[in-house]
């Protein structure tokens, strides 16, 4: 009986499956972050009326922050004071220098009472490029 070794057998190249695994598993990782990133944009708000606005650009922001109806300042989809709002801008404004953008997004009835803190304390951080979400108006609505 012939016991086989090592050495008579051709190589027959490395096992790939492990490594297909890692992919895919990266894929669905960043799949399943993309859209919880998106969801943040998502939070239920009905927002003020513009007569002109500026379509929504293609360029990313770097933070969203949403002012719902009970005049909560949310963030990522939790609720932050004033204080750890200046930590999380400060933040913003570290990683992303003078690149950093900000979209605010307010509920029509939030005063702006509520916002202008929110723009002071992006101001003190040096966070020049903010945008503020609206929806257009409409004939029924100017009329």
């Amino acid at each position: 009986m012939k016991i086989p070794n090592q050495q008579n057998r051709p190589f027959t190249g490395a096992n790939m499956t492990p490594m297909i695994d890692v992919v895919f598993l990266l894929i669905i990782f960043f799949l399943v972050s993309s859209h919880l990133a998106r969801q943040e944009s998502r939070l239920p708000v009905d927002l003020p009326v513009a007569a002109t606005h500026q379509p929504l650009s293609v360029d990313p922001v770097s933070l969203t922050i949403t002012v719902n109806r009970e005049r909560q300042i949310m963030v990522g989809g939790n609720a932050v004071d004033l204080a750890g709002l200046d930590e999380i801008l400060a933040d913003v404004v570290r990683r992303d220098g003078e690149s950093a953008s900000l979209r605010i997004r307010t509920d029509g009835a939030v005063p702006y009472g509520t916002v202008e803190p929110i723009l002071k304390a992006s101001s003190r951080q040096g966070l020049l490029d903010i945008k503020l979400a609206v929806k257009e108006q409409t004939v029924k609505e100017q009329g």
